[in-house]
């Protein structure tokens, strides 16, 4: 009989982040791994983010047919903005609701307006913002995920004029992004 209990229950792993120590068993890291690759908070579903573009994009004529956004690859990107208030009217809201017959309908609200200015705050067209807080988030903070046009337009109205209010100069928007993936089909890397 050996006097070393099963490895299984004795494997740790430690870290030291500022001056704390946390020990996990291997288990714990198999759940903290599947836990990372489960939807992280306030990130919209991947293909009703893409529905939403491609709808959107055929509306405006940039595409000649739907669908044709979705023959790509996509990540979702999540990124912040500080947008100065004076800079505000510099966007554009556009709705897109998904017709998907196995459930109600969903809405996603797209930036599709950019001013140059609001450009250089980093928002790009087709961003959705998922989140909005004014006053270093400490006053006014909002979740816009799954809000139809109105909503968003009133969380947003909201936030300019609490940080007006209180003397802030701006806003931060949390954006969700859609970022197209390059790679190259295995048709194309024989050729």
């Amino acid at each position: 009989m050996s006097h070393y209990p099963s490895l299984r229950f004795l494997l740790l792993s430690w870290i030291v982040t500022q001056g704390f120590i946390y020990a996990f068993t291997v288990g714990d890291m198999k759940r903290r791994s599947t836990e990372m690759r489960e939807t992280p908070p306030n990130v919209v579903d991947k293909e009703i983010f893409i529905e939403a573009v491609d709808r959107i994009q055929y509306e405006l004529g940039i595409i000649e047919e739907k669908g044709a956004v979705g023959d790509y690859t996509y990540a979702i990107g999540k990124t912040e903005a500080k947008l100065p208030i004076v800079f505000a009217s510099g966007l554009g809201f556009a709705e897109a609701t998904s017709n998907n017959e196995d459930e109600s309908p969903t809405s996603l609200v797209l930036v599709t307006e950019v001013s140059k200015q609001v450009a250089g705050c980093g928002i790009q067209p087709y961003d959705t913002i998922v989140g909005i807080s004014a006053q270093g988030g400490t006053g006014y903070v909002k979740n816009t995920n799954s809000l139809g046009i109105e909503q968003t337009a009133e969380v947003f109205s909201g936030a300019v004029h609490h940080s007006m209010e209180h003397g802030g100069i701006d806003i931060q928007l949390q954006l969700n992004r859609l970022v197209k993936l390059n790679y190259m089909p295995e048709e194309e890397e024989k050729q």
